[in-house]
């Protein structure tokens, strides 16, 4: 399997996340890589940290690129690169709980081709942003609505894809509006088993906010319109599970 880090400015978290979940990785009986796709700019120590760790940790792939290019070209650059049956985004700021991560990657290799992370099935996580909250339902109801998608979080990330589903897919986004894009276009295969995991979802207090209502609202909004007059529609054969 192969799990994917778009990083940018990533220093306060990104240690602990690669620890977190390759120590909790070789725990299971999976052979994975962990590839991090890093924009490097000056005065940012996210670079140093990651080199460092991957001394200590052999499974960790660092692609380092110089400048912000944005998390869809990283997302994209990780597929191109993964090596793994099963293909798993997640954040470097360790808002994933590596618990659910393996129950992700547990339904792939159980015969399920996406399983899906639900965060808002209780509701508002601790410390979400109402705003961004507000949002982000309008915006997951509006997906389900013209889609007919299987899940009520399909913004989320935390998402794991047989890989050979993503592999040939042909991506526009560059930015965070790529977790929407990927499921729809994978959606429109037919016959798909997908599941619903519930999964926690850990708001980390940040210096500086990656994803802004402001510009990444309207990229998502544009993408989903993009996407509906394509007819990237998901058909209705697929079977849809849910595991809380």
């Amino acid at each position: 399997m192969s799990v994917i880090i778009p990083a940018y400015k990533e220093e306060e978290y990104i240690g602990d996340t690669l620890v977190d979940v390759i120590t909790k990785l070789r725990r299971t009986q999976f052979h994975f890589e962990v590839i991090v796709i890093l924009d490097s700019v000056p005065g940012d120590r996210t670079g140093l940290i990651v080199h460092q760790l991957c001394e200590r940790f052999s499974e960790i792939r660092l692609i380092e690129r110089s400048g912000k290019r944005g998390v869809g070209d990283a997302v994209r650059a990780g597929i191109r690169l993964a090596k793994g049956d099963i293909f798993v985004p997640i954040m470097g700021d360790r808002s994933e709980n590596p618990l659910d991560l393996v129950k992700l990657i547990n339904a792939i290799s159980q015969g399920h081709d996406v399983a899906i992370g639900n965060r808002f099935e209780h509701g508002r996580p601790s410390g979400y942003p109402v705003p961004k909250y507000i949002t982000n339902r309008c915006y997951n109801y509006l997906v389900k609505l013209l889609f007919h998608t299987p899940s009520s979080d399909m913004t989320n990330a935390f998402k794991a894809y047989r890989t050979e589903l993503v592999k040939h897919l042909t991506l526009s986004s560059t930015g965070f509006e790529i977790f929407v894009e990927i499921p729809i276009k994978v959606l429109r295969n037919a016959n798909l088993k997908i599941v619903n995991i519930q999964v926690q979802h850990t708001v980390r207090k940040k210096r500086e906010a990656k994803l802004s209502l402001f510009k990444d609202g309207p990229r998502y909004m544009k993408m989903i319109l993009l996407l509906f007059s394509s007819k990237e529609i998901r058909p209705k054969r697929s079977e849809v599970l849910e595991l809380l």
